[in-house]
């Protein structure tokens, strides 16, 4: 790629007012895009356990990626995405963090094939209930793991690691399949670890009338400790002016239970998870003109199985989605945030969210 193309794809990333990527260069074989957002969010929370409540604004996971497109040989696509996070109320010098870099191969009849770090198949179904504009996907078992940073990347059931994977779709029957090769070593607690390798499955049937269900597992092997596991099943109805999710898992030595967990060693030995836990997600929403205005509410809720720490709130919300621009306001009530040994610290929390997409 030449220097023409990159400053264009540079100057599209400050003037553009599409919602989704802009399209920078195409030729007959090849076409690059970029799209990304800037959002930030200011946020009160209440008080709790005497301590005051309190206001803060701060970037609400804004980011910039690329894309880039070539046909190889009739009906063959090869591509590639790149998408960094970046803070966009940063003070000082930019710390830009790794969200995607992969390769596909598209064809109609044969399916897609990803390597890299992607979006993976488990969230090819928990993606239905993430659907919040400020909050929510806290208990589908989606950015959970077992690493202290980034750990959904390391168990490979949010933006999964060293991943690859293959997806189809025949006649509403969607098929995905997922595989993690060797991790880097990890620290879990006072122990260091790696994944030896992870699985992953998806597969869900979407019906004429806007009924869709499906269900994922996901097993992920570490050298010297339990098995990570996680399985969901959900629901999804979707019509002009109705959107309605919900989400049903259990995880095994996968998720800390909101951080709740972090300084316990469970009965398999391993340290800041639940051996046991279940989750919940539902989102009810209206939507008028498109989905232009929105009206939704919803719930998360997550428990370890065998303590008392939990974590679940309700939400309610509206949304303003005019062009390129999103205005959202949500409101998190009833906020429960249980240690293992059940002292609550939850505090329910107002935000409202800017969001621009380029």
């Amino acid at each position: 790629m030449n220097k023409k193309i990159i400053a264009l794809a540079v100057a599209a990333a400050v003037i553009s007012t599409s919602a989704s990527a802009a399209t920078v260069y195409q030729d007959g074989a090849s076409k690059v895009t970029i799209g990304g957002r800037l959002a930030v969010r200011a946020e009160y929370t209440e008080s709790v356990n005497d301590q005051d409540s309190t206001t803060k604004l701060e970037n609400n996971s804004s980011r910039i990626n690329f894309g880039f497109e070539h046909e190889m040989v009739p009906g063959w696509i090869a591509g590639a995405k790149a998408e960094w996070g970046y803070d966009a109320l940063a003070s000082g010098s930019q710390d830009f963090s790794n969200r995607l870099g992969n390769v596909y191969f598209l064809n109609e009849q044969v399916g897609t094939i990803t390597l890299g770090k992607q979006w993976s198949t488990y969230y090819d179904i928990t993606a239905w209930t993430d659907v919040f504009w400020i909050y929510g996907g806290e208990a589908s078992g989606t950015y959970d793991g077992r690493a202290e940073t980034d750990g959904h990347g390391d168990s490979g059931t949010g933006r999964a690691n060293e991943a690859l994977s293959y997806r189809k779709s025949i006649n509403g029957l969607n098929i995905g399949v997922q595989y993690q090769f060797e991790g880097d070593d990890i620290k879990t607690g006072a122990s260091t670890t790696h994944r030896e390798y992870g699985l992953q499955s998806a597969l869900s049937y979407d019906f004429d009338f806007g009924i869709s269900l499906g269900g994922a597992y996901s097993l992920t092997k570490y050298e010297g400790q339990a098995d990570d596991t996680t399985w969901t099943l959900g629901a999804l109805y979707q019509s002009d002016m109705l959107y309605v999710a919900g989400q049903y898992g259990q995880y095994e030595n996968h998720t800390s239970v909101n951080g709740n967990l972090k300084n316990v060693t469970n009965k398999a030995g391993v340290s800041g998870v639940a051996e046991n836990a279940t989750g919940y997600e539902f989102i009810a929403a209206y939507l008028v003109n498109g989905g232009e205005y929105q009206v939704y509410g919803g719930y998360n809720g997550l428990e370890d199985d065998d303590s008392k720490a939990e974590y679940s709130y309700g939400l309610i919300g509206a949304a303003w989605t005019p062009g390129s621009m999103i205005f959202s306001a949500e409101y998190k009530l009833g906020v429960t945030d249980k240690d293992n040994l059940g002292n609550d610290s939850g505090a329910d929390q107002f935000a409202v969210l800017a969001r621009y997409n380029f």
